[in-house]
């Protein structure tokens, strides 16, 4: 398979047809902006499905003109959106979108031109694109065991979070289009053809974990594109659904019943709160010098650090994005520097949201 968009792949990618699906709950503003900057990242004809779970016909009314609107009755959850949309989607890769995202130009080209079963883009929380949101886990039994020694053993908990804090920097650090087994489900170039040999997604999944189980029973390659390039506001359009957190627990019990058995199900039982074991100093209002060395600097609402974003630094003083502030709906952000090599934290520092 060519990736990128020199040669037969680039002109497949400026020849095939493309069907947008958008999955809208109460965020049709954000949707009209993921539309619009999709619309200008794609060189070839592209086909808009939105499938809008509000309930609210102010939401509906939005978005009318932008293509073909299903205005549901109830809630369907994402997976039962997507696969409503599908039916409406004529195109024969199916770009399955989140509306709180922004494409980057020519990031729905370099998807397509993969060819593969379904392809994911580098996913960004700034609209400067430097700081990187994390690789997505398949919570298999075997990062579910792991996860629950670390809620039990600190010494087990310090060695997986540098562990962890390694292999985030080197998925960060990827250049070339690379298999995975997970993607974030937030943006995924899927061709219609395996969606349809998979069944589509499963609709028993309300919300959370629809993409995993999607990722291990399609067949085909399952790529990252880190040159195709997405903001993602992150958690814009769940954090508005009072049903998120219930979804959430259904879901995660319904998947690790069906890929982990009985053992993945013990396994959940026996995990414990994670403790933090940082100590955090409040960050200065004017920013942080940097220290020597090869730094990856992690963001992150907890104080874990169980999942992350991260940048490569480019200055001697670290500030928070205005933009990444200003849509941030925590209480704290939780700040570190990381050795890159080892994965140590050499400084960590907590940051409260200003409540205006």
């Amino acid at each position: 398979m060519g990736f990128g968009l020199d040669g037969d792949g680039g002109r497949r990618a400026l020849m095939e047809s493309c069907s947008l699906l958008v999955v809208n709950y109460r965020s049709a503003k954000l949707a009209l902006d993921a539309i619009g900057t999709a619309q200008a990242a794609y060189a070839g004809p592209l086909q808009v499905v939105v499938v809008d779970n509000s309930v609210d016909p102010a939401e509906a009314e939005l978005l009318c003109g932008v293509g073909k609107v299903i205005a549901a009755d109830r809630n369907l959850g994402y997976s039962g959106a997507i696969n409503a949309g599908r039916k409406w989607c004529d195109g024969k890769t199916l770009l399955v979108s989140n509306p709180d995202v922004r494409f980057a130009p020519s990031s729905i080209d370099r998807l397509i031109a993969t060819g593969a079963a379904v392809a994911g883009p580098a996913l960004f929380w700034d609209e400067g694109l430097q700081w990187m949101l994390p690789p997505a886990d398949l919570d298999n039994r075997s990062q579910l065991l792991d996860r629950v020694l670390a809620s039990r053993f600190p010494g087990w908990a310090r060695t997986r979070d540098r562990r962890r804090a390694r292999a985030r920097t080197r998925f960060w650090s990827l250049t070339a289009t690379s298999p995975m087994q997970a993607l974030s489900g937030a943006v995924m170039a899927i061709r219609a053809a395996a969606f349809d040999a998979a069944g589509g997604f499963d609709e028993r999944y309300p919300l959370y974990f629809e993409e995993h189980d999607f990722l291990r029973r399609v067949s085909g390659d399952i790529v990252y594109v880190p040159d195709a390039r997405v903001r993602h506001l992150y958690n814009q359009s769940a954090r508005g659904s009072p049903e998120a957190a219930s979804f959430y627990a259904v879901s995660e019990a319904r998947y690790l019943k069906r890929w982990n058995g009985r053992a993945g199900m013990m396994l959940k039982r026996l995990e414990r709160p994670m403790a933090a074991r940082l100590e955090f100093a409040p960050f200065p209002v004017e920013g942080i010098d940097m220290p020597e060395g090869d730094i990856v600097v992690e963001a992150s609402p907890l104080p874990t650090f169980e999942t992350a974003a991260g940048c490569f630094p480019h200055s001697r003083k670290l500030l928070i994005p205005e933009d990444i502030w200003a849509s941030y709906r925590g209480d704290v952000l939780y700040v570190r520097f990381v050795d890159k090599q080892s994965g140590a934290t050499i400084a960590a520092f907590a940051k409260a949201r200003m409540v205006v």
